[in-house]
């Protein structure tokens, strides 16, 4: 049996941009920090989500708020504009479990 599933947890490191697909669809994109177990190394990861999830949790989606994501990885070859080859990895997100809201430094 074959599985692409991925479930992993991390801030937002800027507020979500909500689109559109090439089909149309309402798409929602972000970026989430997370930090290992054993170590202090992050890894950043890219993050989409798709239709009603992305149009009703968009507002939410904002800078410092901790999600945590299940969904596959997509990964995606490309050249970019000065011609080299490169590779996007990001999740598709199926389920986004939001946090607690980011309380502003000023209201702490």
């Amino acid at each position: 049996m074959n599985l692409n599933c991925w479930i992993g947890s991390g801030r937002l490191t800027r507020d979500a941009e909500l689109g559109q697909s090439r089909k149309g669809t309402s798409m929602s994109k972000f970026r989430i920090a997370s930090n290992g177990r054993r170590d202090d190394e992050t890894l950043f990861m890219n993050v989409l989500c798709f239709g009603k999830m992305a149009e009703t949790l968009n507002d939410f989606l904002i800078k410092g708020r901790l999600v945590e994501i299940q969904g596959k990885l997509k990964v995606d070859d490309f050249e970019d504009a000065e011609g080299q080859q490169r590779t996007s990895i990001c999740v598709m997100a199926d389920e986004i479990a939001l946090g607690p809201p980011v309380t502003p430094k000023d209201e702490t």
